[in-house]
């Protein structure tokens, strides 16, 4: 299995806009206990910012079932930011 670039994580780039990083962190959290299919797939994308491709490999699932996850989980978080 690759190894996975976590230190080119940087929460100023994700797509989810977050008005601290606790309050992702709590966002997360919230995602965790309810989807937490949905978690590495956020993390990998938004923060550390890899492919889709490398994602799935890494993951062992579909592409198509990554964005799907990724797309539920953009929509998770957002609604609890914005509840923040």
């Amino acid at each position: 299995m690759p190894m996975l670039p976590v230190d080119a994580a940087d929460p100023r780039t994700t797509s989810v806009i977050a008005g601290s990083r606790l309050d992702l962190l709590d966002a997360l959290e919230q995602l965790e206990a309810h989807r937490p299919e949905l978690v590495a797939p956020l993390v990998l994308r938004d923060l550390c910012q890899l492919t889709y491709d490398e994602i799935a490999e890494h993951l062992a699932v579909p592409v198509g079932t990554l964005k799907s996850r990724i797309h539920d989980a953009r929509r998770h978080v957002r609604a609890s930011l914005q509840a923040a």
